[in-house]
């Protein structure tokens, strides 16, 4: 042995592990950015598909009228038998169909549906984030069923 050793990493070294380690942060943010607002889309889906369920099913089971009517561009009012409630979608996520004012009733005791105030063959309720995630739900006007896509 020279009487030298070498103990430790080069500046150069630690510099390129750096770099690697933030291209390696920057690719996993893109991606889990990416999921985040798939997740977003898909939860304010979830969210409108079980509350028409739950409007139907309030109509059918207590023989009354009950009702889902959008509101705002992100927002939408349920009247369950006279108690009504304003919900919100998740941040970031807009309606972009109906137009604001559409309201879904559902009658008893088959869930028939009219859309304001008109019977329909079925209505289609748009959901999207603005950057291409985009979710549909469908009501069916004979039977009031409630559909994803």
């Amino acid at each position: 042995m020279n009487g030298m050793s070498k103990r430790g990493f080069t500046l150069l070294e630690i510099l390129i592990v750096l770099v690697i380690m933030a291209i390696l942060v920057g690719v996993g943010y893109a991606s889990i950015k990416g999921m985040t607002e798939r997740y977003r889309v898909d939860a304010a889906t979830s969210q409108v598909v079980t509350d028409l369920i739950r409007v139907r099913s309030y109509a059918q089971t207590k023989n009354v009228k009950a009702s889902w009517k959008k509101v705002g561009s992100n927002s939408y009012e349920l009247n369950l038998g006279g108690a009504r409630k304003i919900y919100r979608l998740p941040d970031g996520v807009k309606f972009t169909r109906p137009p604001d004012g559409t309201t879904v009733e559902y009658t008893a005791p088959y869930g028939q549906v009219r859309v304001n105030g008109s019977s329909v063959a079925a209505l289609k309720i748009t959901l999207s984030n603005g950057r291409g995630e985009d979710t549909e739900v469908h009501v069916v006007g004979v039977t009031g069923k409630v559909i994803r896509r």
